[in-house]
C-alpha cells in the first residue's frame, strides 16, 4: 500500500481531461485489466512457479506424495538460488554511479552539482539495496518495478511488489516503452479504504456485500490467501490505474484513476513531471527476457527442467542405495514380508527356508543403475554449472587459483559474455531510473537545500542549492538553481574495485622503491583504481620533505639568488665608477687650467667649463645615479607581502612620503640638488638633467 499512498498528494486536483465520459472511461480500464488477467495467464503462473523454485519449493504436492507411498525422499538440490544470488552479487560488484554532463557551456558549472544531489537523493533512499531488490525480481518473476515520487519535500524510490503489477499484455519492449497502460491492483482493509476517500466510505461498506464480491482470476492471489486469514471479508480491491494519454496542448501524458468495481474514486493528470514537463508515470519497470508470445520471463525458465532433472536423479540415487531388491523360489522362504524388512534393517536377519542363498534366492544387483543414475545427476550438475554464471564468472575455474587480477578478469569477461543481454537491460534500467530521479529532484527542491558530497570520506564538504544571494544594489539572484541544471544523465563504468585495486598492489610490490616515484603516478593514472587523486596525494605526501627541511630549502634558494645579485651589482658599480672617472676626466680637460688676468694685473674669474661638452659625454655614458641594487631587489621581492583582495589599495598607498615601507634605495630618488646661483643664462639645461638617475651637474663648479 506504500506505493499507492505515495503516488498521489490531497493537494492535486481531481483533473479529467476534456470530453471524457466518466462511466465510459471506468468501463473501458476494466476491461483493460481483465484483458492483462486473461491473456497474461500463462505468464503469471511461469513467475508463480519460479517464485516457488528459487524458495526450494521443486515438487508438486502430488509427486511428494507419491514419492511418500513408495518411501522415496523428494529431494531438493537448488542450484537456482545459487546461481541468482550470485548474480545479484555481480551486480552489486559491477554498479555504477550517475553522473551529470552538461548539455551548453554555461551550464557545465552546475553539472557538479547536479551530480552531487543526485547521488544525494540516491542515498537517502538506499539505492544500493533497492537496485539489487529489482534486480533479484527481474531474474527470478521476470519483472522488476520501482516508484519513484515526491515524499517529505525529497524524491523517493521503493520497490514494487511483482505480483501486484499490471501492463499492457500487448507490450513487447523490455522496458515497456510501448504500453500504453499500467499500474497496481491491491487489497485493501475497508478501514483503511474509507480512511483515505471518506466520502466513499459508505458505498465501500457496500462493496462488501456478497453480491458485489470481486473475485480475481490472479494465481498470485492464492499465495496469500491463508496468511490474510479471515480479514478476507474486510477487504476491498482498489486498482491504481495509469494510462497515456494525448495532452490538451499537444503530445502525450500519464493519466491515472483509481477505482474498484464499478466506483470510481479518485483521478487526474499525473502529480510528477517528466524532462519537458509532462506528466510523467512514477513506475519504471524492466525485464530480462521477452519471448515470442510476449510473455517475460527470467533465468529460471531455462534452468528450470536442469533442476528438475537434478533433484529427480538425487532421489533416486538414494531410493536406490536405501532399498534392495531380492529374488527367491517357491518355497524358499516363509514370509516374503518379513525378508523386506529385514533387508531394509541394518541389523536384519535373513531366514532361509529350503535352498541356497545366491541361487535360490538373494539380492538384485544394482549397481550398474546407480552408477547409471550417479552419471546421469553428474551431467544435470554440469550442465547447470554451465548456464548463467560458469565457473570462469565464480572465479572456480582452472588456473584461477595463483593468478593475477588481470587474469581473474580476463576469464570473469569470458564467463560475462552470455549475460550480456541480461546487464545491458538492467543497465538501461538504471539510467532511466537515474534521469526521472533528477526530474522528481528538480521537482521537490524548490527551496533552499544543502546537501553533503560523500565522495572523500576524511573531508566532509557540503554543496548548497538554490540558495539566494542578495547583492548590493538589492537585487536578489539564486545560485545553484536546480530547475536551471540543464545536465545529461550518464552512468560511470564500475570495475571490479577488489580485482583492481589487487592487481595494482601487486604491481608495486614487484616495483619496490621505485613506485614511490614518477613511475608509481604514471602505475595509477593508467589504472582504472577509484579515488585515483587520494592515491595521487597520498603519493606526493610520501615524497614531500618534512616542512622544516623545506623552509631551509626555500631560505637557501634566496640566499643563492641573493649572493648572485651581490656579485652582479659589484661588477655593475666598478663599471659606473670608470665612466663617472670619465666624465670627471672630460669636465677637467674642458675647463681652463690657470685663470685670466687682465692688463692691469687684476685677476678675471675663470670661465665655466663647457657644459656641451659635458652634457655630450654624459650622453656617451649615462649613468644610473641612486638605483636600486639586484641584491636590494631580490630581498626586496622576497619580503613583499602578497597582494590584497581586488579593490583594495596596494600597501603603502596613502601614506606619507617615506613611510611607504620596504627599504630607502627602493623609494624614489632624492631631488637633484640645483647648482649654486642657478643655471647658466643662456643655456637650455638637456633632458637628462631633469631624469631621476642623472649625474647632478654644478655649472659653476
Amino acid at each position: 500500500m506504500q506505493a499507492l499512498s505515495a503516488a498521489t498528494s490531497p493537494a492535486i486536483s481531481d483533473q479529467r481531461p476534456e470530453g471524457e465520459d466518466q462511466n465510459t472511461a471506468l468501463s473501458r480500464r476494466q476491461r483493460w485489466f481483465r484483458a492483462f488477467e486473461t491473456n497474461k495467464r500463462r505468464e503469471l503462473d511461469e513467475q508463480r512457479i519460479a517464485r516457488q523454485y528459487y524458495h526450494d519449493k521443486q515438487w508438486t504436492d502430488e509427486e511428494v506424495l507419491r514419492l511418500k507411498k513408495r518411501g522415496q525422499q523428494a529431494t531438493v538440490r537448488n542450484r537456482i538460488k545459487r546461481k541468482v544470488d550470485f548474480l545479484v552479487g555481480i551486480e552489486q560488484r559491477l554498479r555504477r554511479d550517475p553522473k551529470a554532463y552538461p548539455r551548453t557551456p554555461k551550464h557545465e558549472h552546475g553539472a557538479d552539482k547536479a551530480t552531487a544531489g543526485l547521488r544525494f537523493a540516491c542515498d537517502i533512499n538506499r539505492w544500493e539495496k533497492v537496485s539489487s531488490d529489482v534486480m533479484h525480481d527481474g531474474l527470478v518473476s521476470g519483472l522488476g518495478i520501482v516508484f519513484l515520487g515526491i515524499e517529505d519535500g525529497d524524491p523517493k524510490i521503493k520497490p514494487v511488489a511483482v505480483d501486484r503489477f499490471f501492463y499492457d499484455p500487448r507490450s513487447r519492449m523490455p522496458d515497456f516503452s510501448d504500453a500504453r497502460y499500467l499500474g497496481l491492483h491491491l487489497w485493501l482493509d475497508v478501514d483503511e479504504a474509507t480512511e483515505r476517500w471518506p466520502d466513499y466510505a459508505d458505498r465501500l461498506e457496500g462493496m462488501l456485500d456478497a453480491n458485489n464480491v470481486q473475485v480475481t482470476g490472479m494465481i498470485s492471489e492464492q499465495d496469500h490467501a491463508q496468511q490474510w486469514g479471515d480479514l478476507e471479508n474486510r477487504r476491498v480491491r482498489i486498482i491504481e490505474f495509469w494510462e497515456k494519454r494525448k495532452l490538451p496542448t499537444g503530445g502525450f501524458g500519464w493519466h491515472y484513476c483509481f477505482f474498484t468495481g464499478e466506483l470510481y474514486l479518485e483521478g487526474g493528470w499525473s502529480p510528477y513531471k517528466g524532462a519537458k514537463g509532462e506528466p510523467d508515470c512514477p513506475y519504471e519497470a524492466w525485464t530480462p527476457y521477452v519471448d515470442e508470445r510476449g510473455d517475460r520471463y527470467g533465468m529460471i525458465r531455462t534452468m528450470k527442467s536442469v533442476q528438475d532433472e537434478i533433484n529427480y536423479s538425487a532421489s533416486k540415487i538414494l531410493h536406490r542405495i536405501s532399498t534392495d531388491r531380492f529374488f527367491y523360489n517357491e518355497g524358499a522362504i516363509e514370509d516374503v514380508d518379513e525378508l523386506g524388512r529385514q533387508l531394509a534393517r541394518p541389523d536384519g536377519k535373513i531366514r532361509i527356508q529350503a535352498g541356497e542363498w545366491g541361487k535360490t534366492v538373494g539380492i538384485v544387483d544394482q549397481g550398474a543403475k546407480i552408477q547409471g543414475e550417479t552419471e546421469r545427476f553428474q551431467m544435470a550438475v554440469t550442465e547447470i554449472e554451465n548456464l548463467g554464471p560458469n565457473p570462469g564468472l565464480v572465479g572456480r575455474g582452472e588456473g584461477v587459483d595463483g593468478a593475477s587480477g588481470r587474469a581473474l578478469l580476463a576469464q570473469r569477461d569470458s564467463g560475462m559474455t552470455e549475460l550480456s543481454p541480461v546487464f545491458e537491460r538492467h543497465r538501461d534500467w538504471k539510467l532511466r531510473v537515474y534521469r526521472k530521479l533528477w526530474t522528481r529532484c528538480q521537482q521537490a527542491w524548490t527551496g533552499e537545500k544543502w546537501i553533503r558530497i560523500t565522495d572523500d570520506a576524511d573531508q566532509v564538504q557540503f554543496v548548497g542549492l538554490n540558495q539566494i544571494e542578495v547583492g548590493p544594489d538589492g537585487s536578489m539572484k539564486m545560485n545553484n538553481n536546480v530547475n536551471e541544471m540543464d545536465v545529461d544523465i550518464i552512468l560511470n563504468e564500475g570495475p571490479d574495485t577488489i580485482t583492481m585495486n589487487e592487481e595494482l598492489m601487486q604491481t608495486f610490490s614487484h616495483l619496490g622503491e621505485v613506485a614511490a616515484g614518477p613511475l608509481g603516478k604514471v602505475m595509477i593514472e593508467l589504472s582504472n583504481a577509484p579515488n585515483k587523486e587520494r592515491l595521487l596525494k597520498l603519493l606526493d605526501s610520501v615524497n614531500a620533505p618534512p616542512p622544516e627541511v623545506m623552509q631551509m630549502q626555500q631560505r637557501m634558494g634566496q640566499l643563492e639568488e641573493m649572493l648572485k645579485a651581490a656579485m652582479i651589482d659589484e661588477k655593475i658599480a666598478a663599471v659606473e665608477n670608470k665612466r663617472a672617472d670619465t666624465v670627471a676626466k672630460l669636465l677637467t680637460a674642458s675647463t681652463p687650467a690657470a685663470p685670466v688676468t687682465d692688463p692691469y694685473g687684476m685677476q678675471i674669474q675663470a670661465p665655466g667649463p663647457d657644459l656641451g661638452v659635458a652634457m655630450q659625454a654624459m650622453a656617451m655614458f649615462p649613468l644610473h645615479y641612486g638605483g636600486p641594487t639586484l641584491e636590494q631587489t631580490a630581498e626586496h621581492v622576497s619580503s613583499q607581502p602578497p597582494p590584497g583582495p581586488p579593490g583594495q589599495p596596494p600597501p603603502g598607498q596613502g601614506e606619507p612620503a617615506g613611510q611607504q615601507g620596504g627599504p630607502p634605495d627602493m623609494q624614489q630618488p632624492p631631488p637633484m640638488p640645483q647648482a649654486p646661483g642657478g643655471p647658466v643664462a643662456g643655456q637650455m639645461m638637456p633632458e637628462q638633467i631633469t631624469q631621476s638617475g642623472a649625474l647632478p651637474i654644478n655649472p659653476g663648479a
